[in-house]
């Protein structure tokens, strides 16, 4: 299959909260809608939607990922999930607490279990979007995912596939991709860039579009056996993450430079894990 057979089979953009007609020929797996409030995952219209608060007012989006093939949707203890034979889409949320180990295991537990149910083995690309994030708040947070994927025969790539910011309110929410074969390559790079391939297509997070570039370069990939190669015009989605509006400026200013001007791309505020990174540069390749 062609790389861009491939990419047509799971593909996102952003889109704003206002009605916005539907793709005959594509199926909606799942939207993230990024707003100044927090709702638990719900179906709509036969596909999940998960409303994380980190936008201001009059800035609010939807990331939509959507599937060239026959979606199914439902829910499992309060998971919303979609699938279409290939890939899988879940997404919760956890209310404030103060037990986040518990309450992860708790929450990743009924996620994996559905993942395991349907088939899909391998997570390999996660989002956890945390209220008030701390390195020890996310440590805590973490090992119970860790615990869940312990108890379920479900692959997860760790760290490298998963990106991790803090939101303004509503607890914790999360989403991620899963698919049944095969096997997802996790891709690392020296700057601290890392990503997964998987069916000829990048999923990447790096602090610094350079280093994404560095990261998804043929000669990177090469090492890790991924006989492949990418350059920031194969970008074909970008979220920019930054704790300060004047980073997201010159991010977006070097985004609209070096990127595509087809691809989609998304600014947000929010804190990061990593406090000595001034911005996070997540999407898709290929």
């Amino acid at each position: 299959m062609t790389r861009q057979l491939r990419a047509r089979a799971l593909s996102s953009r952003f889109e704003p909260l206002t009605a916005v007609p539907e793709d005959p020929a594509r199926a909606r797996l799942g939207v993230v809608r990024f707003a100044g409030t927090s709702f638990n995952p719900v179906l709509r219209a036969g596909h999940p939607e998960l409303t994380v608060h980190l936008a201001e007012e009059g800035r609010e989006f939807a990331e939509v990922w959507t599937s060239s093939r026959g979606v199914e949707s439902g829910e499992h203890k309060a998971i919303a999930y979609a699938h279409d034979g290939e890939y899988l889409f879940c997404a919760g949320r956890i209310p404030p607490c103060d037990e986040h180990t518990y309450a992860g295991r708790l929450a990743f537990r009924a996620a994996l279990e559905l993942a395991a149910k349907l088939g899909y083995h391998h997570v390999f690309r996660m989002w956890n979007y945390l209220q008030d994030l701390t390195p020890r708040m996310y440590r805590e947070f973490l090992l119970g995912q860790a615990e869940a994927f312990a108890k379920r025969p479900v692959t997860w790539s760790g760290l490298t596939a998963a990106t991790v910011v803090g939101t303004r309110g509503g607890g914790i929410a999360f989403h991620f991709l899963a698919c049944r074969s095969p096997k997802p390559v996790t891709i690392i790079a020296p700057s601290g860039a890392r990503g997964v391939y998987l069916h000829g297509r990048l999923y990447f997070s790096a602090p610094t579009l350079d280093d994404a570039e560095h990261l998804m370069s043929a000669a990177n990939l090469a090492n890790w056996g991924v006989e492949d190669g990418f350059g920031l015009h194969d970008v074909t989605s970008l979220k920019v993450f930054g704790p300060q509006p004047a980073d997201l400026l010159l991010a977006r200013v070097e985004a609209d430079t070096r990127l595509d001007p087809a691809a989609s791309v998304a600014h947000l505020q929010a804190t990061l894990l990593r406090e000595d990174h001034a911005t996070e540069f997540e999407g898709v390749a290929g």
